[in-house]
Order: structure tokens, then sequence, then C-alpha cells
């Protein structure tokens, strides 16, 4: 049975809404990734922010609050997974669509490479589609053993890996890189850096030998542990462990609006 997308107020097969198999279109624009459990957005505000800043900074229409929101539960009833994958794609020539996939939960530790950036980044950094460059760098991770890699910019500081942000726990302290060094402003991200406490501060990349756990974040996986950077075994704690819950509380209390 084909998938069903939310396009232009009507609900299509992904062949009708010119989608592949992974539910991206044709074209450029921005896009939203969001967690669903039982049918409800994981903070779907907070990302639907994100999307209209982003727009704003490239002068892109935006649907009203009104009409994404009746477009999410639309496709989510068409679409209903216990755990989904929902994805607002925001077309810089008007268009919007809405698609909602299964999403299976990482319950692995992470293995991670590193991987030096060769661009330099300048302005903010935004989620943009085509997504070939990161999925790019993600198979080629993953062809090498590894689930993502951890990316360092021309300066020699960590930035985040091909799609997720990180936390590293230097001497008691939680630490993730600032967004001035090439990162994405994580919806996660911000949530741990407002409520749990989390440090922003540059990360050398000469100081991974001194990490002493970490996590991969993103709004799908919330936090997963990382267990290996390259040769480094990472210690998952029962500290970790316990910091990982309260990270999963967090993204929790987000989980309507």
């Amino acid at each position: 049975m084909s998938q069903i997308a939310w396009v232009a107020g009507r609900l299509l097969s992904y062949e009708e809404a010119q989608l592949d198999s992974a539910g991206w279109p044709n074209g450029t624009g921005i896009f939203e990734t969001i967690k669903t459990v039982d049918g409800q957005p994981w903070a779907l505000s907070r990302h639907m922010r994100r999307a209209l800043n982003s727009a704003r900074r490239n002068d892109q229409s935006f649907p009203n609050e009104d009409l994404i929101r009746s477009a999410v539960a639309e496709t989510i009833a068409a679409n209903q997974f216990s755990i989904g994958r929902l994805r607002l794609l925001f077309g810089f020539d008007g268009s919007f669509r809405v698609t909602h996939q299964e999403y299976l939960e990482v319950k692995t530790s992470a293995k991670l490479g590193i991987r030096d950036l060769i661009a330099e980044v300048s302005g903010p950094v935004e989620k943009r589609y085509p997504y070939t460059q990161n999925l790019q760098l993600l198979g080629e991770a993953k062809s090498a053993g590894f689930a993502d890699y951890i990316l360092v910019n021309r300066d020699g500081f960590i930035t985040e890996t091909a799609i997720s942000n990180l936390v590293f726990k230097f001497d008691g302290e939680w630490i993730t890189p600032p967004l001035s060094d090439g990162v994405l402003p994580g919806v996660m991200r911000a949530l741990l850096v407002e409520k749990n406490g989390v440090i922003v501060r540059q990360i050398q990349a000469n100081q991974m030998n001194q990490i002493e756990s970490g996590f991969v974040v993103s709004s799908l996986k919330i936090a997963q542990p990382i267990g290996q950077i390259g040769d480094l075994t990472l210690a998952i704690s029962a500290e970790s462990e316990q910091m990982r819950a309260e990270f999963a509380a967090t993204a929790l209390a987000t989980s309507v609006g």
C-alpha cells in the first residue's frame, strides 16, 4: 500500500505527490523532522518556529500555523504508527508537504568516526533539502563501519555529526559545541541547554581523548549514548544513564504543542 502525503490540502500517494520512497520531493527548500509517539508530535511549536526563522532569512513564503497543524493531524491520521517520523517540507517555490513514516527506535550505543570538513561554514546552519550531502556523509560513515561521523571544522573544532548534534562530558560538565562553529540549532539541543544544564563551549578536536561520556542528540534519537569514537571507547556509566533519563524526561515534557 502506498504511503500517503499531505499536499496543498489533499492526501495523495507518494507517486501523486511526486515524492521518492523516502518522502523527499524534487526542488529545494527547508524541512523539519519531528518524532511522534502515539500520534502526538513532540515539540511541534519549536520546530515550526525554527522553520519560520529559516523562511524569513530566505524571504520565503510560509503557511499559517492553523494550516500546518491541520495538515499534520490529517497526515498522522492517514499514516498511523506508534512511533513515527513526521516531516514538514517547505519548498522555496511556495509548496508545502507533510509526510509521516514509521520510525524504529535506536537501542544500541553509537560508534562514531571522525571526519574533517573541507568547506567553510558561513552563516546559520539550516535544515535544507535536497539533503544529499548529509546523507552521503552518513552513507560513507556506515560503509566505514561507523554509525555516523563527528565533523571537525576548518578551525579544528568539533561541530556535530552528519545528521545530529553532540553533547560530551568533560571533567563532570556536559558540553555542546556553539552554533557559531557550524552547528545546526537543534530543537533537542536547545532544550538540553535551557533545562538540563548543558553548557555551550567550543571543543577542540584534539580534546577528544578527554571525553568521559557522550550522546548523539536529535529530535528522533533524543539522546543516544556514544560507545566509541574511532579507537576510543567511552564508558556508559550509571551517571550517564541517569543523565539520559533526564534528557528523555525533558523531551517528554515538550510532547504536546
